[in-house]
């Protein structure tokens, strides 16, 4: 659109996106308004697999099929699917010449094979031993739906049951190549490079046709009343009936080179020639329309389909499509095509002027347009508002206000700040029944002309100050509507009373371009948000999410059919105004309307149309309706459009996975493991497939309605065994296809089966029941192994009980009786109790030394006061100091982060082992290992001495001791030693448990 902060030039040739890609549109209008059309074209750039189609046809389904040296394409108006040797592997070649359908079969002939086609490839006959050095050219169906076949050397064959047979009584080589074959319902006429050969019913010898001896026939057709027309390569185009008639150049084709024939609905026939476009006769009339890129190129097939659409298969330009346009431009004579419009207004008169963006303003009258601009007297070139009352119209430019005298035929007035306008840039103009002009200028300008074309100003509230007044309305009750950029609704009534709609009283919009009053006295406005409705000063919203096509609407037109056209960027839409009133009367909140986009698809020189001005389209005299585009005047004429039609077919075309398809009618059981698939479906439509919704469910999964969108596929994953239908329809401007469905079974594996799940419910109550066994027996285990561990404990108190009194008896207290009797003899003489007084003493320290090394090989230094790590070298320094063996250290652990308790067990598990390789080990090295790590700590006590078969030998109380202190920390023990190997003791304790569950039974310490 045009805005007012600057605008966007675009080109006349319009570019639209398919799923395939851009594809051309070109509109034009022909001498006969039943061939004024619009074109399309797809080529190798879109979807095509090669530019060059040699033939077309439609199958039983509607899909179109194309023929090209590079593979057979489908198009369903929407996607090309490629049946190429890429796709199907088993083809022997991918070029392709000619089409036939017969039923739901579609017939296809290759270079060197036949390929016959259902819902894929069911078919191929090779026969390359038969067209050795040619080509297949062209197939036909008889009466008893045998395939003739003709070749490019002359070979001519038929299948029958599947079965390839030559054709009785024809000569190979008689006509040279074989270029055309027509069945009449009781013969086969043979089009060859050297005359038209017949072959009746009865299988008789052929009979050459004498009129066409020498003639190279390129194409035969049937028209009315069993007429036969025959196209020839360099001689025009005859009409062989009783009497022939023979059209050349001379008679007014463009060209004596026939490709193609083709005979419409209307019997009017299409000729495509070898290098100058089309030509279409018409009662005895050729007639050469305007086509934009087959002008020069040449046309090898026409196919004019039952919708009234025309396809043509060229040499260069790919596949082209001509719609009949629904909207058309002006015709050349106005000299508005390609310019930027605005502004469009008529004069009640009937003349008619159109403002540009740059290049002043256009006058149409009585057939002749005449521009002004500032050389011819117009204030400024850029026009964006229009409007007349009397004998006067008045255009609003950039540079101020002009009034046109319709008698002088001069611009004779000129209005600008001087003389009173707030701004020189004019944005809206309306003359209302009162005989007053309205006038908008920039940033919040509001004016009046009286009918003495006195300028007044009129004052607007103080927060309407500084806002752009876009367009202008009056409704029945003589009250002016302004709408706003970004300050919403202004009501100004006949009393010149302000009223200020907003956001805040429920507006939705604060940009307000368009106003329409409908048959019940109701106003609707275009806003940048849809389209809303107003009553009693109440809004409601219609936008995309309740049918519209887009939101941002420009002006509001309503025809004479009752239709509602709103204008937009991406084209005009069109609503029944019943519609409209019914949905705002009646509606509920999931009401939506039928909204149908028209666009450069249809006729449209450009789908973008400008707004933000006004007026910006106008409803003529004669009852079209006017929208100004970036490329000319879009017109609307009732009489052109078509009425939206409620019938859609739906297609679901596959399932695939991986590298298998399927299709309808068959029993589908996707294999176990298959978690992503997808389903393929379509709406066939050739005209607008863009404007096509669709809608799918999966049945068995869920029962909600997924919107797709213009979306054609629809994936899956995960899916649980099961039955499932899917569901799909189509949708447009608001009517419903009937819905398609294909149901398919996911299987499950063995374990995912009923039976399957019966025997594991089965081994899962086996499995708890075993489960609540052996956690009695555990229960009752871990009772007896603390039973064991408590009386190892007692036992090792007991031990050391032991070995307290052994020491205390043998030692202690024989030293303590020798130093009494010394005491005892010291009394008794005293000459020698000095001496007798000496050794009591060397005895009492001897008992002291004594008591001291028991104390400290039962309890060692507090661990608080010293420390582990010293505390250990301590204890390892009373083995290596007499030689015992050599210990090698590596301790990287930090005290501090361990409790006492462990530190303990550390210093006495250490101790033990010591004993057990003192005892028994004989080594020579010892090597010791703390080290610590994020979750554990690991002890390493290892030595070289002789080791031991722990199958055969049995583990002392000390080995049991340190097993019994590592309980209490949740720790693990391994032990490795062979004969003559040593042995390791490998400990890891859990650093998150350093604190032991439970002390140890109370029981005598050692003093």
């Amino acid at each position: 659109m045009i805005k007012l902060k600057g605008l966007r030039f675009l080109c006349s040739v319009m570019l639209v996106v398919s799923i395939n890609g851009p594809v051309a549109l070109y509109g034009q209008q022909a001498a006969s308004p039943s061939l004024d059309f619009v074109y399309r074209k797809w080529n190798n750039q879109t979807g095509l697999p090669q530019n060059t189609v040699y033939d077309m046809v439609r199958d039983s389904a509607g899909y179109l099929w194309g023929a090209t040296e590079e593979g057979l394409f489908r198009f369903d108006g929407a996607m090309f699917s490629l049946v190429d040797q890429t796709t199907h592997k088993e083809l022997p070649s991918h070029t392709f010449y000619d089409l036939l359908p017969i039923g739901r079969q579609l017939w296809a002939a290759g270079r060197n094979n036949i390929v016959r086609i259902t819902d894929r490839v069911e078919k191929i006959w090779d026969l390359g031993h038969k067209v050795s050095g040619g080509w297949i050219k062209s197939i036909e169906k008889d009466q008893q739906d045998r395939v003739w076949i003709g070749t490019s050397t002359g070979r001519l064959y038929y299948i029958e049951n599947d079965s390839l047979y030559t054709v009785p009584n024809w000569q190979a080589g008689t006509g040279t190549a074989i270029e055309s074959l027509f069945w009449t319902g009781n013969a086969m006429l043979v089009g060859t490079g050297k005359g038209l050969y017949r072959i009746d019913s009865t299988g008789g010898k052929p009979a050459s046709v004498p009129q066409f001896a020498g003639v190279s026939i390129t194409a035969i057709i049937g028209g009315a009343r069993n007429s036969l027309w025959i196209g020839t390569a360099n001689r025009g185009i005859y009409n062989y009936d009783q009497d022939t008639v023979h059209y050349t150049v001379a008679d007014g084709l463009k060209q004596n080179n026939i490709n193609s024939l083709f005979f419409d609905k209307q019997q009017r026939l299409w000729i495509g020639f070898q290098s100058a476009g089309y030509q279409v006769l018409d009662n005895g009339e050729f007639i050469s329309p305007a086509q934009p890129e087959t002008e020069h190129d040449g046309v090898r097939s026409i196919l004019v389909t039952d919708d009234n659409l025309v396809w043509m298969g060229t040499n260069s330009s790919g596949l082209v499509q001509m719609r009949h346009a629904q909207v058309r431009s002006t015709d050349g004579s106005a000299g508005l095509n390609g310019k930027i419009l605005l502004g469009i207004y008529q004069h009640p008169s009937g003349e008619i002027w159109t403002g540009t963006a740059g290049r002043g303003v256009t006058r149409i009258m009585d057939g002749r347009a005449t521009e002004f601009n500032v050389a011819t007297g117009l204030s400024g070139n850029l026009v964006l508002a229009i409007t007349g009352r009397g004998d006067y119209v008045y255009v609003g430019t950039n540079a101020g206000l002009d009034r046109f005298n319709r008698i002088t035929g001069r611009f004779d007035r000129h209005y600008t700040t001087a003389d009173g306008l707030q701004n020189n840039s004019i944005l809206a103009l309306m003359a209302d029944t009162r005989g007053q002009v309205w006038i908008t200028t920039r940033l919040g300008g509001l004016q009046r002309l009286d009918q003495d074309d006195k300028l007044s100003v009129f004052s607007l509230p103080l927060e309407l100050a500084q806002s752009n007044l876009l367009s202008l309305f009056e409704d029945d009750k003589k009250t002016v509507w302004i709408g706003t950029r970004n300050l919403g609704l202004i009501r100004i009534d006949s009393t010149d009373q302000v009223r200020h709609y907003h956001t805040d009283e429920g507006l939705m919009a604060d940009i307000v371009y368009s106003f329409y009053l409908d048959k019940q006295k109701l106003l609707w406005l275009g806003t940048d948000k849809g389209l809303v409705a107003m009553e009693a000063g109440k809004f409601r919203l219609f936008n995309t999410e309740t049918g519209l096509r887009f939101n941002e609407i420009y002006r509001i037109l309503e025809d004479n059919k009752g239709y509602v056209w709103l204008s937009g960027n991406t084209g005009l839409q069109r609503i029944l105004a019943n519609d409209l009133m019914n949905a705002r009367n009646y509606g509920g909140p999931d009401t939506r309307v039928r909204a149908r986009l028209f666009n450069a698809s249809d006729g449209m020189p450009n789908s973008e149309t400008n707004g933000g001005f006004y007026p910006a389209g106008w409803k003529m005299l004669d009852g079209t309706l006017w929208f100004p585009t970036s490329a000319g005047v879009a017109v609307v004429d009732e009489n052109m459009v078509s009425e939206e039609s409620s019938e859609l077919d739906i297609h679901i075309q596959s399932l695939r996975y991986a590298d298998q398809e399927f299709f309808q009618g068959q029993a589908i059981r996707i294999p176990p493991g298959v978690s992503n698939f997808e389903l393929r479906y379509t709406s066939i439509d050739f005209a607008k497939a863009t404007d096509i919704r669709f809608f799918y469910r999966l049945r068995g999964f869920s029962d909600e309605w997924t919107a797709a969108g213009n979306r054609h596929v629809a994936y899956f994953s995960e899916l649980a065994p099961g039955d499932y239908v899917f569901e799909v329809r189509a949708e447009r401007y608001g009517y419903f296809s009937p819905t398609a469905v294909m149901a398919f079974t996911v299987r499950p594996y063995f374990y995912q089966t009923p039976w399957f799940k019966g025997l594991v419910f089965v081994f899962l109550l086996l499995v708890i029941l075993g489960v609540i066994l052996w956690l009695r027996q555990s229960a009752r285990r871990k009772i007896l192994e603390q039973q064991r561990i408590t009386m190892a404990q007692i036992h090792g108190q007991e031990k050391e009980r032991q070995f307290i009194s052994a020491e205390l008896h043998d030692s202690v207290n024989q030293q303590l009786t020798t130093a009494k009797l010394f005491l005892d003899f010291a009394k008794s003489n005293e000459a020698m109790s000095f001496e007798l007084m000496a050794k009591s003493e060397t005895v009492i320290q001897s008992v002291i030394n004594n008591i001291r090394t028991l104390c400290n090989s039962l309890t060692p230094p507090s661990l608080k006061d010293i420390g582990l790590k010293e505390a250990l070298e301590d204890l390892v320094h009373s083995y290596t100091s007499v030689g015992k063996f050599k210990v090698n250290w590596n301790f990287e652990i930090d005290p501090s982060e361990l409790a006492e308790e462990l530190k303990f067990t550390l210093f006495r598990i250490t101790q033990e082992q010591m004993q057990n390789i003192v005892r028994h080990s004989t080594s020579r090295n010892v090597w010791l290992e703390f080290i610590s790590s994020p979750t554990h700590l690991l002890v390493n006590i290892r030595d070289d001495g002789q080791g031991f078969d722990p199958k055969t030998q049995r583990f002392g109380l000390g080995f049991e001791n340190i097993k019994n202190r590592l309980v209490l920390f949740n720790g693990r023990l391994e032990l490795k030693t062979a004969p003559g190997k040593g042995c390791a003791l490998h400990i890891t304790i859990p650093l998150k448990k350093l604190t032991p569950p439970q002390q140890p039974p109370a029981g005598p310490h050692p003093v």
